[in-house]
């Protein structure tokens, strides 16, 4: 009978559906009063074995981005939005990479996010707490 299997294939897309994720973040990136093009921006989510790399791109001339991840991840997400940039940083090798963690108010069980993360400007010459370099990005 094909009863069953219809079952099946209504509870297998509808999981799928409750379990879809969403997050969006956008923003302005600057290095001190000029704008941060060329800078790249990623979104992770952090995980107990690895994390996932939900989105990534670069700044646009003036510096904005914006950035769409979507994952159907099981567990609570814990995003992050991480900038590999060379800004105030001299003939240093390898890149600066400043993490920041995107609010849990932004994350939304939907395949659109219901509001976008907007950081507005950053001004990346400020050494961040969490600061770290980073030579493969």
């Amino acid at each position: 009978e094909m009863r069953p299997f219809i079952v099946f294939l209504f509870l297998f897309f509808s999981s799928h559906a409750f379990r879809q994720k969403s997050v969006a973040v956008k923003g302005k990136l600057m290095c001190g009063e000029q704008n941060l093009g060329g800078a790249k921006v990623k979104l992770w989510d952090k995980n107990i074995l690895e994390d996932d790399l939900l989105a990534e791109g670069v700044t646009d001339a003036n510096g904005n981005f914006e950035l769409l991840g979507r994952t159907s991840a099981l567990f609570k997400m814990k995003v992050y939005f991480k900038v590999y940039h060379d800004c105030a940083d001299g003939v240093v090798p390898c890149q600066r990479k400043v993490s920041l963690r995107v609010p849990d108010d932004f994350v939304f069980r939907a395949e659109t996010p219901e509001k976008i993360f907007n950081t507005t400007a950053l001004d990346m010459s400020t050494r961040y707490q969490n600061e770290k370099r980073s030579c493969m990005n």
